[in-house]
């Protein structure tokens, strides 16, 4: 009987977070951008892109941007505040002598490390290891409890979703926090 009522709350879990973003809206896919991330907040997403000099090298100085897709403010587009870089910025790090790899890590949820690096087609692209298998990352979704301002003050998990590399399936997991 344990066993039985486990095994549904294991499935209504698993069901959540196969849907937990059915309702967010998708940013248009362009050649520059890495990932998006949303947030149970509301559906204003953060769109990360490869900033890319004239010479179609990355910016070794800043080679990620980030900006807000404000969905639920007619859809414009604006630049993050100093505090929600500093909750959602990435620490970016050069992983190779020429500059063209970067690892990327946030303060909140380090345990999500993320590679940029030019995929076979010649872009950049966002790669991180999800179950065990090179994803090429598409989104992230956290799970935050926010004070009345919006801004997170606790982080329950964050869902990373891709495709991977290797099965050239979907791939998601849930890390919980």
């Amino acid at each position: 009987m344990k066993y039985h009522l486990l095994t549904g709350i294991l499935l209504i879990i698993n069901l959540h977070v196969t849907h937990a973003q059915t309702y967010y809206p998708l940013p248009p896919k362009t050649d520059k951008m890495l990932f998006y991330l949303q947030r149970s907040f509301n559906k204003n997403t953060i769109i990360f892109e490869s900033d890319i000099l004239s010479d179609n090298k990355l910016n070794s100085e800043r080679p990620v941007k980030m900006y807000w897709i404000r969905y639920e403010e007619d859809g414009r587009i604006a630049e993050l505040s100093f505090i929600q870089r500093k909750i959602f910025g990435l620490k970016c790090t050069s992983i190779d002598e020429t500059k063209s790899s970067f690892l990327l890590v946030n303060s909140r949820f380090s345990r999500l490390e993320i590679i940029v690096k030019k995929s076979i087609t010649g872009n950049y692209r966002a790669y991180s290891e999800i179950n065990n298998q090179l994803t090429e990352l598409e989104s992230v979704f956290i799970k935050a409890t926010n004070n009345p301002l919006g801004i997170p003050i606790s982080f329950e998990y964050i869902e990373v979703s891709g495709i991977s590399t290797e099965s050239g399936k979907k791939n998601t997991e849930r890390i919980i926090l």
